[in-house]
């Protein structure tokens, strides 16, 4: 029996620019379906220039709640009404519920799928050595704030543009984060027990990352949140290595069903169904 919440169909989206290639839609699509709920969930590219009148017209048009992806994240936040905690601390949105009322809350799930993702693929990671963190923006903040959050003693931010690491350092470091010029990356990787990529390189249609894991100890973890394509280069170097390694779809899972979470108060799971949907979407074989 389908389930109805407030007596109409539900719906949600995410949005970015460009959002062609996300896999949002098929992931909540199956949990709409898995949960009973009479929902949908859409893709809309929105220009930086259009922010605003697409937040107002979700608000005007019933939709429960929306995503925010690249490269809007922070940008979204002046719109909000509230930031629950998880978005205060982080300092970045991309989960956004809209009340009954018409107030909209911004909420940050990324971290939680984020280490989620990480503790899953990876058991028994050496989270008692630094993390190796490459990138600055919204995503290495969430994943900087759950890595301090689970304990890490210490975290090396490294990203191409050293001013904006140095202000994630400032305000989230606890004392507890340094900055590492771009230009030293290599020589971070030793040491370094978790190494994760939080930038756009390696992507499809991005340049690659540069990355030199010779440094690397045998029992260091490589993390990338890119997800296409799944193996990315920096994941396949660090194979060759023999070192573990996690990919991104299961980050990108778990940050949405807790975004699921936040708009129907409905737990939502990261079943073989949606695996092989999901993979297949990429182009990949599920074994």
């Amino acid at each position: 029996m389908t389930i109805q919440l407030n007596q109409q169909r539900l719906k949600a989206a995410v949005i970015g620019m460009p959002i062609r290639q996300s896999l949002s839609p098929m992931m909540h699509g199956h949990w709409f379906e898995a949960s009973g709920l009479d929902g949908s969930y859409s893709a809309v590219e929105v220009a930086s220039a259009d922010l605003e009148n697409q937040v107002r017209t979700f608000q005007q048009t019933g939709f429960t709640g929306f995503n925010i992806t690249v490269p809007h994240k922070t940008a979204i936040m002046p719109f909000l009404d509230k930031l629950a905690p998880s978005a205060r601390q982080v300092g970045a949105v991309n989960t956004v519920k809209i009340g009954s009322d018409g107030k909209l809350i911004g909420f940050n799930t990324d971290g939680v799928g984020f280490i989620k993702n990480l503790k899953e693929q990876a058991r028994g990671w050496p989270r008692d050595k630094p993390a190796l963190l490459l990138g600055a923006g919204g995503a290495a903040r969430a994943a900087a704030t759950a890595l301090l959050n689970d304990g890490v003693p210490m975290i090396m931010v490294c990203n191409r543009t050293r001013e904006k690491a140095q202000v994630l350092a400032d305000n989230l470091g606890r004392g507890r984060i340094t900055v590492v010029d771009w230009s030293e990356r290599n020589h971070a990787v030793t040491g370094a027990g978790l190494v994760v990529n939080t930038t756009v390189l390696g992507m499809v249609g991005q340049p690659q990352l540069s990355l030199d894991l010779a440094g690397a100890a045998a029992d260091t973890v490589v993390y990338d949140i890119v997800y296409k394509p799944l193996n990315t280069d920096l994941l396949q170097a660090a194979k060759n290595r023999g070192l573990q390694t996690v990919d991104g779809l299961g980050m990108l899972v778990h940050q949405g069903a807790a975004a699921f979470k936040v708009w129907f108060d409905m737990d939502v799971s990261y079943d073989d169904t949606l695996r092989a949907k999901l993979m297949t979407a990429l182009g990949e074989v599920n074994t």
